[in-house]
């Protein structure tokens, strides 16, 4: 996610313009942030070895669940 003239872009998708599209309020994932983020915090507790668990009730997004697996 990053800022280009004021407009904020998700994986180089402008949100004003998936908000025309889609309408708002619009709920918007990025895929390669999540993926990112999990291999992070697997990366800094390795030593401890976590179990790492996921509440399909705080996103039950089929699409990101079966990627987070």
């Amino acid at each position: 996610m990053k800022y280009k003239k004021n407009i904020l872009y998700i994986e180089n998708l402008s949100t004003a313009k998936l908000a025309n599209r889609f309408g708002t309020p619009l709920y918007c994932y990025s895929l390669n942030k999540l993926i990112k983020n999990i291999e992070k915090f697997k990366s800094n507790f390795k030593k401890i070895n976590p179990l790492v668990c996921f509440s399909i009730k705080s996103n039950n997004n089929i699409q990101l669940l079966k990627h987070i697996n």
